[in-house]
């Protein structure tokens, strides 16, 4: 805790006496849940599981997440969660789902790619070349797999290695991190997903810069323009012309979907969008039937919309996407979203909650979530 404690003192000058406080919390909560010890499958690597008592492994966006929040006062930590999760990378380049304490690897489905995107945060706070020489190949055979696997004329979904097995609907909705969202009353593995290819933007932008810092001069080439041609392609097919929003589409229909939900707002977060369009967004996120102000996992206003875990309740990391991409586009209604939520992590004391009720505040769920304690880091330092 000495680096954590060091860096926290430094950031009290530049805090309000709250944030200050949430932030001793969320460093306490993410130091709380680190696991080492050559017991453990990804030894001598030190990682933050998302709660200790809860989750007893390595998660996989949960890992890029802890390491983006970790790499603020100690990198090696960080850059541990990185590799210590990729080290599981399978023959045809996914990265699974979760590796448990003992071992046991869940590999019928991978998680929504963002190591990359946190790999490159930590790349730029360390300027380990080391580093960089280590990932980026395993990066490259990652998008292989994506592209291999998870494309369908030039976008991406979400999907499950075994169709056969009995659970393989369950398994795409697992990959997609939204569980039980009813983003998914409609097979997953049917739809473009707004997120899924903003973060493959995230990606490719990452794997440029990757390419450039290694004088990879034709990777950086090839990447810059996967980039190009995948965000043409979000803002050409998942905007909905008719409701003036973002949605996921039918891969194969080209119709959009309609339902409402934080990944909407996605490429705000990658500033694809035009002014235009992002003021329509701007107009459902300040709707209180929408999303004002507590940025719920599904609009407010939608007929599924209870406190069923990614069927209402507010979700610290994609509540964070959609409120910095307002941000991005200089929307007030980005600091509303973020007060409401800070307000509501510091009201309720008896933890740092895996997400909380979008109506009254109340934490739900486990108490000392560690993604929850990074993205309250993020939303007070990088917003």
């Amino acid at each position: 805790m000495e680096k954590a404690n060091k860096w926290l003192n430094e950031q009290k000058q530049n805090v309000t006496d709250t944030e200050y406080d949430l932030l001793s919390r969320a460093i306490k909560t993410l130091m709380g849940n680190i696991a080492e010890g050559e017991n453990y499958p990804w030894s001598p690597h030190r990682c933050i599981l998302p709660a200790k008592e809860h989750f007893d492994g390595i998660w996989n966006w949960d890992s890029a997440f802890h390491a983006m929040a970790a790499s603020r006062w100690d990198i090696q930590l960080a850059m541990d969660c990185i590799l210590g999760f990729i080290h599981f990378q399978e023959s045809n380049g996914m990265f699974p789902d979760v590796i448990y304490s003992n071992g046991k690897i869940v590999n019928e489905f991978s998680k929504p790619p963002v190591l990359v995107w946190a790999a490159e945060i930590l790349y730029r706070r360390s300027g380990s070349s080391e580093f960089l020489n280590t990932v980026y190949p395993i990066f490259v055979k990652n998008e292989e797999f994506w592209r291999n696997n998870r494309c369908y004329d030039g976008m991406f979904f979400y999907d499950a290695e075994y169709k056969d097995h009995k659970e393989y609907e369950t398994h795409v909705r697992y990959e997609t991190g939204w569980d039980n969202s009813p983003r998914w009353d409609e097979p997953a593995q049917m739809q473009w997903a707004v997120d899924l290819n903003c973060y493959m933007v995230m990606f490719y932008r990452s794997m440029t810069y990757f390419a450039q810092e290694l004088g990879l001069k034709e990777d950086a080439q090839k990447w810059a323009l996967s980039e190009k041609e995948l965000s043409e392609l979000i803002e050409e097919r998942l905007w909905d012309d008719d409701n003036k929003y973002y949605s996921d589409a039918n891969k194969i229909t080209g119709k959009n979907t309609g339902v409402l939900t934080p990944a909407c707002f996605m490429p705000l977060f990658i500033k694809t969008a035009s002014k235009e369009r992002a003021e329509y967004m701007n107009r459902i996120a300040s709707d209180k039937n929408k999303f004002f102000s507590g940025m719920p996992s599904v609009a407010y206003d939608n007929p599924c919309y209870s406190t069923d875990y990614w069927r209402g309740p507010t979700w610290l990391n994609i509540a964070y996407f959609a409120a910095k991409g307002l941000k991005n586009y200089g929307f007030e209604t980005a600091d509303r979203i973020k007060d409401t939520i800070l307000s509501w992590c510091d009201r309720d004391k008896r933890g740092i909650f895996e997400n909380y009720n979008s109506l009254t505040g109340e934490g739900l769920y486990c108490d000392h979530f560690s993604w929850s304690s990074a993205f309250i880091i993020e939303f007070i330092l990088n917003f």
